[in-house]
């Protein structure tokens, strides 16, 4: 049995939890904030961020450039600018990008000798600026992981992540209500996001028992409340609370295992036809788990999920997945020339041993007419 895990993140949660922490001083003196432009508009996370740092005296520097897809120009920039100010700290308040972003910035800025070539080959026991991470939304789970992923430029974009044992979150910090303000097409976004992390964690073949216990515990969290958002587009605060600590739960199973090919293939859709991640990843995962149930027991994941079959699951997915998202129709030559990149990446983390053709078959049927509906 396979148990060894590694999670040094200490989680803070509960409404107002930003406001009441009280300790960013212990991580120094000065701080830079990594954000979005819009993050004043959507909701209090940056300034109640802003207000408790005036608290303890610390002085602040404000970067809200973070992009969607963050690429390994903007860290460096970022990491300039910061090392300009002298910040001992960085705080990430956003999703993924802006998370991921923070992450970056701080190992860059801790290594002063890396470049935008030597990057993605940093020494994994490289040291990192202390991070402490703020999620606005529910399901890329950053939170409690060491990775920032980002994208290297081309006729074909690719993602690519960047970590080491020190670039986790010293702490984060995890008040649902800062998601509420998402609209209802980034809400199943991200919470099918979360349902692919927990899935492709489950049947890793890195991850051990923890991928299992924490990915089964997010599906049980996540599925049901994204079934009862989907069927009232409200903000139960419920709901949203549940949305939220099932990522990070997704978060601590991908920890252990990783991703699988839905995530690999899905970065394509991501770069190329701009599409939102977790669609991006979701479009494949009934394809993930057809193919797993032919070589291994899904009971546990699909009564996790509140399912019967691997059928139903895949019913209620594409239902879900059609009413908020038009998905691409892949030529074969588009659908090869992704199966090329996808192939080198996670693809087989599982134990489906895949081939390329069959990543471009995965891709066609992802996209012929009828697929997701």
């Amino acid at each position: 049995m396979k148990y060894s895990y590694f999670a040094p993140t200490e989680i803070v949660s509960g409404v107002g939890c930003v406001s009441s922490f009280g300790r960013f001083s212990l991580y120094g003196s000065k701080c830079a904030i990594i954000t979005g432009k819009n993050m004043y508009k959507h909701n209090s996370a940056l300034t109640d961020t802003i207000s408790a740092l005036e608290k303890e005296n610390i002085s602040y520097l404000v970067i809200n450039e973070a992009e969607n897809n963050p690429s390994v120009k903007s860290v460096f920039d970022f990491a300039s600018r910061i090392n300009s100010f002298g910040a001992t700290f960085i705080i990430g308040i956003g999703g993924g990008s802006s998370m991921d972003t923070a992450k970056a910035v701080a190992i860059v800025s801790a290594n002063k000798e890396l470049t935008e070539d030597t990057v993605f080959s940093v020494s994994s026991e490289a040291q990192s600026l202390p991070v402490i991470l703020i999620g606005t939304t529910a399901g890329t789970g950053s939170e409690v992981m060491p990775s920032a992923v980002l994208t290297i430029p081309g006729d074909i974009p690719i993602k690519k992540s960047v970590k080491t044992k020190n670039s986790y979150a010293k702490v984060a910090l995890c008040d649902y209500t800062y998601t509420s303000s998402m609209p209802a097409t980034i809400t199943v976004s991200t919470a099918l996001d979360s349902i692919c992390h927990a899935i492709e964690a489950i049947y890793s073949k890195r991850g051990g028992e923890w991928s299992k216990i924490y990915g089964h515990a997010a599906l049980r969290k996540v599925m049901p409340a994204l079934l009862k958002f989907t069927e009232n587009v409200d903000n139960d605060q419920q709901i949203r609370d549940d949305l939220y600590f099932g990522s990070i739960l997704a978060g601590l199973a991908i920890n252990d295992g990783g991703t699988s090919f839905p995530h690999s293939m899905g970065y394509m859709l991501t770069t190329m036809h701009e599409t939102a991640h977790g669609f991006a990843c979701a479009v494949f995962i009934s394809q993930f788990i057809e193919k797993i149930s032919a070589i291994e027991n899904i009971s546990e994941t699909l009564n996790s999920c509140g399912m019967s079959s691997s059928e139903e699951f895949a019913e209620k997915i594409n239902k879900i997945i059609s009413a908020y998202y038009k998905k691409p129709i892949l030529s074969l030559e588009q659908a090869q020339k992704y199966a090329d990149l996808a192939f080198k990446m996670n693809v087989n983390n599982n134990n489906l041993n895949l081939s390329r053709d069959d990543c471009v078959d995965i891709y066609l049927e992802m996209s012929k007419e009828g697929a997701c509906k």
